[in-house]
């Protein structure tokens, strides 16, 4: 059985990219470290909801899997759709008979979930994850929007407004999320999700002569082959011919903001500010972590371009 370090002989070494990446070659020439998830920190790791086995004792492998799931929901501010489909399984399979034939009150015991929360997890985490497999992170209460929306209209109508909303939007906001599906009103359950991604593009349209929000054309997540990246935040605009261009000079005025902003912020945080933030009040401080640490990959792979040689 493979340790959760092994070294793989065979694995082609990889170099990270981009403001962040760190480049350091591997221990020895043609080897590179392979690092096994723990059970419960992947989706995959997960068992499907099930039927349960029996009404009794726990099976060996209903053990396994309820000690999996009880992992998977530890991990509930890090990827909530694991969490929620986590509970689900304990749910279906009632892998919890054991220790509380009452479900809900078996996670509030253990986790402090309320009933509410717990049911609103459990349909939550389909969006959830196919939004993760397109490359985005997206925090629940932005999901909890798509949810209502998917049971609406459809899985894929719901994932094209949130997919859109990434690549018009550098940041993308609760407030955000909720005033686009409200502003979309009224969808038929047989909406056509291109149409629907078309309406939001309309809705986010920037003002006239600014085109730093426009999309790369009207494609649709195609939601049948989930696991590949999404080019989110890309921008459609050419690259200009003239150096005097105005959409040039604005985007330079936009990289100086950037990094002026980038600046202040880091004359405010540290390390310590963060650990004494999230030891106090870890709902509110993990969230906030989260989504700080969200923008700034977002901002990484923006300038993640091949850049000129210096003279």
């Amino acid at each position: 059985m493979a340790g959760l370090f092994d070294v793989d002989t065979q694995a082609p070494q990889q170099q990270a990219g981009g403001l962040f990446g760190g480049g350091l070659p591997a221990a020895a020439a043609g080897t590179s470290v392979v690092v096994q998830p723990l059970p419960g920190t992947t989706l995959a790791s997960i068992p499907a909801p099930y039927q349960p086995h029996g009404t009794d004792e726990l099976s060996d492998q209903e053990r396994q899997d309820l000690e999996v799931c009880k992992a998977g929901v530890d991990n509930l501010h890090q990827a909530f759709w694991i969490a929620g489909k986590a509970l689900e399984t304990m749910s279906t399979a009632e892998l919890h008979r054991e220790e509380n034939p009452n479900f809900a009150e078996w996670i509030w015991e253990n986790w402090e979930i309320s009933e509410s929360q717990l049911y609103r997890l459990i349909d939550e985490w389909r969006v959830g994850e196919a939004l993760a497999n397109l490359g985005h992170k997206p925090l629940e209460y932005h999901v909890r929007k798509m949810t209502e929306l998917r049971r609406q209209t459809s899985d894929k109508v719901a994932i094209t407004v949130y997919d859109t909303i990434v690549r018009c939007r550098p940041r993308v906001t609760g407030e955000l999320v909720e005033k686009v599906v409200t502003d979309l009103g009224f969808l038929p359950k047989d909406v056509d999700a291109a149409d629907v991604g078309r309406r939001v593009r309309e809705l986010l349209a920037a003002p006239e002569g600014e085109t730093g929000t426009e999309s790369k054309g009207d494609d649709v997540p195609d939601i049948s082959s989930l696991g590949k990246d999404s080019p989110t935040g890309e921008p459609g605009r050419k690259p200009s011919n003239s150096k005097a261009d105005p959409l040039a000079e604005k985007d330079i005025e936009r990289l100086q903001n950037t990094l002026a902003s980038l600046q202040e912020a880091a004359k405010k945080i540290n390390k310590a500010a963060a650990r004494r933030a999230v030891e106090a009040q870890p709902d509110v401080a993990v969230p906030l972590i989260q989504e700080i640490g969200s923008l700034l990959q977002q901002i990484d792979r923006a300038v993640a371009i091949r850049l000129p040689k210096a003279e």
